[in-house]
This record gives structure tokens, C-alpha cells and sequence, in this order.
């Protein structure tokens, strides 16, 4: 299923491709790493796998790798309420 950020005015703000991102909904600021900044800016997501190929490219690793922290990241953004499942759209497999 596609992601989105969730539907709330969240502040965000980037240093040395770092991003810290305020949920209002949650009164908290989560901070992301340079690889989940990446994915944070990729949103929304509809394939994770390309996503990765995209990661594997800028950071110069292998797929296979970049899938694993792409995953990796998504849950994060998940649990920190930051993304979103899109009900009601088909997509490319999302992953998460």
C-alpha cells in the first residue's frame, strides 16, 4: 500500500542532509538520519524497491543493502507517526 506523510502541518527543517521533522499531533520531533532524511524526501512512497535503487545510487551501495534501510527507515517514519498508509490506492508494492 502507498505512504504519504501524515495530514498534519508538520515543521521540518534540514542541516548537512539531516532533517528534523515536528508532529503536532504528537508534539514530538523526530530526527532523521541522512539515509531517512532521503526517504522523508521521497515521500510519497509508492515502491520501496525504487526508492532503494535510487538510495543505492546516491550513497554508492549495493540494492540489496539500500532495500534494508529503506525498510528499515519506513518503519521508523511508521512508528513515529511522520507516514501514513493510503487507503483506497493501488500501487506498486509499498514493502512495509
Amino acid at each position: 500500500m502507498p505512504l504519504d506523510r501524515v495530514p498534519a502541518r508538520l515543521t521540518e527543517v534540514t542541516v548537512d542532509d539531516e532533517t528534523a521533522v515536528y508532529n503536532p499531533i504528537t508534539d514530538t520531533v523526530v530526527l532523521l538520519n541522512a539515509s531517512a532524511s532521503e526517504i522523508w524526501r521521497r515521500t510519497p512512497l509508492t515502491s520501496l524497491e525504487h526508492v532503494a535503487v535510487e538510495l543505492a545510487e546516491h550513497f554508492g551501495i549495493e540494492p540489496r543493502e539500500a532495500l534494508a534501510g529503506v525498510q528499515a527507515g519506513v518503519e521508523l517514519l511508521l512508528r513515529e507517526q511522520l507516514l501514513v498508509e493510503v487507503p483506497g490506492v493501488d500501487g506498486p508494492s509499498a514493502g512495509a
